[in-house]
């Protein structure tokens, strides 16, 4: 059975990619990885340093109408966009059984092979956020936010190759030509809220709710993790598959991410522990260098003016900005 797993990134983000690499072939040695550049190497950089993972420039993709499509979007949506396409053309070129996406700021601690069973029985993978209400308070994310930004993770997804998994590549790649924008007043939260009609639209949709997976900022109010005998554990019963490591700053190591004020670090030791840890094997892979590298594509964020400044001064005590897409 042929298997590949492949992850999206700009050069600034190199780091981390090979970071999430490096732990899941550790875990997963029968895999092909793919890293697509959504950037130009241009020398900038040793391709050599990547091996044995293949690097894909985002203009191998045959993404149609490209130069518009690039200068369309800012680079973190540019990122998100490119997902799909990255995709239709591994599916394309290499007819893999079984192909996985992963964000690049994510740690795999356990072998996958749950995910790997669902994908024999079904077309589609997709995580939940969570799977039971989050506490009736004002902390942040609230349930609202979730509901706005998509029910299912887009960090984690896995594809069995079938004509319907490639029928819904193609509706989603469709809507990311044009509409990947974060716009919350035009209803778009990237290409993560176009996850929601997945389950309704297609068939042979497994939702993976297992407390193991995708465990990040958002579902922390309902799995706990510990430590036993240096393996890991959500609610003392299910193995840490993998850690979505999402808006952890490293020169905040004291602030679990910039999107949440809901979890304090300091009561989550054993998480404090592995973000720690994470930094440090990041920082080796480069950090300092790769970040410093600037993105070839994709057009500059628009700063906020006017009434969006006095909001975004507003909410900025929160670490939320809200940037207005024209």
């Amino acid at each position: 059975m042929k298997k590949i797993v492949y992850t999206v990134c700009s050069a600034n983000h190199l780091a981390h990619c090979k970071t999430m690499a490096d732990s899941f072939i550790a875990q997963h040695p029968e895999y092909s990885l793919y890293i697509v550049l959504v950037d130009r190497v241009d020398g900038r950089f040793d391709l050599n340093s990547f091996k044995p993972y293949n690097i894909i420039e985002i203009s191998e993709l045959s993404i149609p109408d490209f130069v518009e499509f690039t200068q369309r979007y800012t680079v973190i949506e540019l990122n998100c966009a490119v997902k799909s396409f990255a995709a239709q053309y591994l599916f394309r070129e290499f007819a893999p059984d079984m192909l996985l996406y992963i964000d690049s700021d994510t740690f795999i601690y356990n072998n996958l092979s749950i995910v790997e069973s669902y994908l024999i029985q079904n077309n589609i993978v997709i995580t939940p956020h969570y799977t039971s209400p989050l506490p009736n308070d004002h902390l942040l994310p609230r349930e609202r936010d979730i509901l706005r930004s998509g029910l299912y993770n887009a960090g984690f997804i896995g594809f069995s190759n079938s004509a319907e998994t490639h029928r819904f590549l193609a509706w989603w790649s469709g809507h990311m030509q044009t509409e990947c924008h974060y716009n919350f007043e035009e209803g778009m939260g990237v290409d993560q809220n176009w996850l929601n009609w997945v389950p309704l639209f297609f068939e042979g949709v497994y939702l993976a709710n297992d407390p193991g997976l995708n465990v990040a900022y958002w579902n922390l109010h309902e799995r706990k993790l510990t430590e036993k005998d240096g393996r890991y554990w959500i609610n003392d019963e299910y193995p840490l598959l993998f850690l979505h490591i999402s808006g952890y700053d490293f020169a905040k190591p004291e602030q679990l991410s910039r999107h949440q004020n809901r979890h304090m670090l300091s009561t989550l030791p054993v998480l404090q522990l592995l973000l720690h840890h994470y930094t440090e094997i990041v920082k080796a892979n480069g950090w300092d260098f790769y970040r410093a590298l600037p993105c070839a594509y994709a057009k500059p964020v628009q700063k906020s003016m006017g009434i969006m400044k006095t909001i975004n001064q507003l909410l900025a005590p929160l670490n939320i900005k809200i940037n207005k897409i024209k």
